[in-house]
C-alpha cells in the first residue's frame, strides 16, 4: 500500500508551540518548548516571581492553583514523528500492530511523553502486508503518530512531570485517549483501537463531498505511466454517489480509501478489495467497493494489479 503522497518527512517534524487543535476540545502540544510550558502549568508549585512583595506572590499562588486546575483535566494532542516511536509486535490472529509503549514516546530532542506500564498499549487493525508496509514507512521517516492524551495522576510526586538532567529533559506520565497514523500528507492511514476518543477527524459537515483519486501506482508500488493516470478518475466519480449517500448519516464523514484492483480484459476490473481504510464506515467501504468492481480503466492491460487510494472529504478542505 503506497502513500497517498510522496512529500519530504519534514512536513511531521513537530513545532514547539501550544494551541488549539481540531480533536475535538484537545489542545496541542507541540515540540519541547510544547511539552515545557505545559509541565510548568502543572506544577505542584509556581515558580518564584522574582522581587514580587508577599500580595503578588499569594495573587501569582492563586492564579497558578486555577491555572493547573484547568490543566489537570486538559485533553491535549501531539504529533511524534517517526524516530520517536515504535511498535512492538504484529499479533497475526487478531491483526494487530502493536505500539511500544514500554520506551518514552519523544516529541523532540529532551521531551517524552511516558505511558504507564499498567495501561494497555494501543493496537492497530491491519492486514500483515500493509502492517509491514507502515513500519517500513515508519523507518523511513515518513509516518508520524498523533496521540489525544490527558496527564496521568501519580501518588509517588506531586508534579505531573519529571525533571531529569537539570532540568534540560522532562517526560510526562499520560493517559492515551486515541491515537493515530498519520501519512506525510496528513491522511489518516491507520486508527488506533483503544481509547475513548475513537473518531480525531475534524467535525465539520461536508458541504460540498468531494472524491479525489491521490497517486495510484502499481501493487508492487512501482508507479504507472502519466498517461494511465486519468483512466482511473472513473472510480472517483463511481464512489462520489455512494458518499452522497452515507453523508446524509454520517455529514461529517471523511477519510481515505485504499482499494486494490486487477484489471481484466479491456481494462475491466476485477476482485476489487480493501487494502486500507480510515473512514470507519463499514457500508460507504462495501458501497464502494462494489461500485469500483464496475468500473473499467482504460488504456490498463490484462492481469495488471493497481493500489487506488481514494480521499473523501469536501471541496473546502485543504
Amino acid at each position: 500500500m503506497p502513500l497517498p503522497a510522496d512529500e519530504p518527512s519534514s512536513s511531521v517534524t513537530p513545532t514547539t508551540t501550544i494551541g488549539k487543535a481540531r480533536d475535538g476540545d484537545a489542545s496541542s502540544v507541540q515540540g519541547a518548548d510544547g511539552l515545557v510550558a505545559l509541565c510548568q502549568s502543572l506544577r505542584d508549585e509556581p515558580l518564584s516571581a522574582a522581587g514580587g512583595n508577599p500580595v503578588e506572590q499569594a495573587r501569582a499562588t492563586e492564579l497558578h492553583a486555577e491555572r493547573r486546575q484547568a490543566a489537570l483535566v486538559g485533553r491535549y494532542v501531539a504529533m511524534v514523528p517517526a524516530t520517536g516511536f515504535a511498535f512492538t509486535s504484529y499479533e497475526l490472529g487478531e491483526r494487530r500492530l502493536l505500539l511500544d509503549t514500554e520506551h518514552g514516546l519523544a516529541l523532540d530532542d529532551g521531551a517524552e511523553l511516558v505511558v504507564p506500564s499498567k495501561e494497555a498499549a494501543p493496537g492497530f487493525v491491519l492486514a500483515p502486508e500493509l502492517a509491514e508496509r507502515l513500519i517500513s514507512l515508519r523507518a523511513q521517516g515518513k509516518l508520524a503518530l498523533r496521540l489525544i492524551f490527558k496527564p496521568a495522576g501519580s501518588q509517588l510526586r506531586k508534579d505531573a512531570c519529571m525533571w531529569l538532567g537539570g532540568g534540560r529533559i522532562v517526560k510526562m506520565e499520560i493517559e492515551i485517549l486515541g491515537s493515530a497514523l498519520v501519512a506525510t500528507d496528513g491522511s489518516v492511514l491507520s486508527r488506533g483501537d483503544t481509547g475513548e476518543y475513537a473518531d480525531a477527524s475534524p467535525q465539520l459537515p461536508v458541504r460540498s463531498p468531494r472524491v479525489n483519486v491521490r497517486k495510484v501506482r502499481f501493487e508492487d508500488g512501482r508507479d504507472i505511466p502519466a498517461g494511465l493516470a486519468p483512466a482511473f478518475d472513473t472510480m472517483a466519480e463511481r464512489a462520489t454517489a455512494c458518499y452522497e449517500r452515507r453523508l446524509a448519516a454520517r455529514p461529517a464523514l471523511r477519510g481515505t480509501l485504499v482499494v486494490g484492483v486487477r484489471t481484466g480484459a479491456g481494462g475491466r476490473v476485477e476482485s476489487p478489495h480493501v487494502d486500507m481504510s480510515s473512514l470507519s464506515d463499514e457500508p460507504l467501504v462495501t458501497c464502494v467497493t462494489t461500485a469500483v468492481g464496475k468500473a473499467t480503466i482504460a488504456g490498463a492491460s490484462s492481469g495488471q494489479r493497481f493500489s487506488v487510494p481514494l480521499q473523501f472529504g469536501s471541496v473546502e478542505d485543504r
